[in-house]
């Protein structure tokens, strides 16, 4: 979405005016431009905290919208009848088969078609109403079949039930269904509020966003569990907090903060390493903690001095999770980088880095709590292509690791920066004004990293923070990370 699309759109949406969009085929860069019509809407309520549960909902409907077209064109190019009962299961088990998965095989097809998926968007009073249509009509023994998986899933409080009750079969919107349930349920929005009707030959799935919400609050033993484990983590030691002060003052001197440290062999370590890395190299080995301090500045010194003790307490209570510090480590390098290049600040620079490296403290809590739960969403998140694992944290545990993260910063005393980077490290656009800046980089960086591990896609990634970084478009995003890669390669040489 171009920055003359994005305008428009905010004018149409701040007049109270609907949007009306028709396609016929859903590739990732048009759900880009969905999600970019949701952030507009939201921010205008200020309700952008549902943005992930909403963009999530209208994914999964627009999907099973496009699987009824796509299944009606599959049968008439193959001859099959599909109000014939054999046809309908020859032809299902072909279309399972060849098609599910793979739309692109059937994309020309589509578009050749007279099929097509309509989405209107409008404000109608102060109810955010998102209406979804294609026109195949469905049965009414199948829309029977849809609003008892709705009343099903109203029961399920927790998300093991729906493991052990409902069957993906992959054509229909079974797990859909039960998932678009909890997200609503967790929202705070009635699921009634989600209907599917069918008429004249056009299916409607219409979702109805109140601006008020429920208050009520998931709790479940997980989520109890886990708010003890917080309660009960130790706090810092007090010469950690004796650091803590002194890094924080401008005027301290930087041989009493080297004498310091010196006391504490871990912290020693990690200090001289940081001084020696890609990122802050001199050209000459770096091996006095005094010279070390000098090289990468209180600030930096602190980061390591939060990280580096945030992982003993935490290793000691639960044990090693390296490969989680490793992508944290990764992570703060990005960000450095990033807001390097980006031309921000010296204090932005410091504290995007700071973040990176103490973003996923709350994974480690979540998985050393439950890591059979954690396994099962990380798959549904990754089969159903889910934006973010932590609307899935949310619904099946009541809380996710971004907001466990933020309780023990909280908890440890952390600058309100470093609360806000670890509690919106995946939801950028609910940060606060004052910590934008740091958060988004952060949010960036991480996200980059998922892309590497192939957990997530360029398309993912908030348009309106590629726009403002000037990398919006694929090949001007992929050149920018190659180069990022490249640095982080040459940085594990050294």
């Amino acid at each position: 979405m171009n920055i003359e699309t994005r305008t428009k759109l905010s004018e149409i949406i701040e007049k109270g005016e609907p949007i009306r969009l028709s396609f016929k085929y859903l590739d990732a860069t048009q759900i880009m431009f969905l999600n970019g019509v949701v952030v507009r809407y939201l921010s205008r309520r200020d309700s952008l905290f549902l943005l992930n549960s909403i963009v999530t909902i209208l994914r999964e409907v627009v999907v099973n919208a496009l699987k009824a077209n796509a299944k009606r064109v599959f049968f008439l190019k193959n001859n099959l009848d599909i109000n014939n009962q054999v046809d309908y299961e020859k032809g299902m088990e072909r279309f399972k088969e060849e098609v599910i998965g793979d739309f692109e095989l059937i994309e020309s097809d589509l578009q050749n078609s007279d099929f097509y998926i309509k989405i209107l968007f409008l404000i109608k009073e102060d109810n955010f109403i998102i209406r979804v249509s294609n026109n195949v009509s469905i049965t009414s023994k199948e829309l029977e079949r849809i609003n008892y998986r709705i009343d099903k899933a109203i029961e399920y409080d927790d998300f093991s039930e729906v493991y052990e009750h409902v069957d993906d079969d992959s054509e229909g919107a079974g797990l859909g269904i039960v998932l678009t349930v909890l997200f609503l349920k967790n929202m705070g929005v009635n699921p009634r509020n989600f209907k599917i009707s069918s008429d004249k030959g056009v299916t409607n799935t219409t979702l109805t966003i109140p601006k008020k919400l429920r208050s009520d609050e998931i709790t479940n033993s997980v989520k109890k569990h886990i708010l003890e484990e917080v309660t009960g983590i130790p706090t810092f030691p007090d010469n950690i907090k004796e650091l803590e002060q002194m890094c924080n003052n401008p005027d301290v001197e930087i041989d009493k903060v080297s004498k310091k440290i010196e006391l504490d062999p871990a912290l020693s370590v990690d200090v001289i390493k940081l001084s020696n890395s890609a990122g802050f190299i001199t050209g000459n080995k770096i091996e006095s903690i005094n010279t070390a301090v000098m090289t990468i500045g209180l600030k930096n010194v602190l980061a390591i001095l939060l990280a580096s003790n945030s992982r003993r307490i935490l290793d000691e209570r639960y044990g090693a999770f390296e490969d989680i510090w490793e992508h944290c480590y990764k992570t703060a390098f990005y960000a450095r980088k990033i807001a390097i290049a980006l031309k921000k600040s010296k204090s932005v620079v410091e504290n995007a880095y700071m973040g990176g490296l103490l973003h996923d403290l709350g994974k480690i809590i979540l998985l050393a709590t439950d890591v059979g739960l954690v396994e099962k969403i990380s798959e549904l998140v990754h089969n159903r292509k889910i934006i973010t694992a932590t609307i899935m944290e949310e619904i099946s545990i009541g809380i996710s690791h971004p907001k466990i993260g933020a309780l023990l910063a909280e908890k440890w005393d952390f600058p309100k920066f470093l609360q806000e980077a670890i509690e919106f490290h995946h939801s950028p656009l609910s940060a606060s004004v004052e910590n934008w800046e740091v958060i988004k980089i952060v949010y960036f960086a991480n996200i980059i990293c998922g892309i590497e591990d192939r957990r997530y896609t360029y398309f993912y990634i908030e348009e309106s923070i590629l726009e403002e970084y000037n990398l919006f478009g694929e090949e001007k995003f992929k050149k920018f990370h190659d180069s990022l890669k490249k640095i982080f390669e040459k940085s594990k040489e050294n």
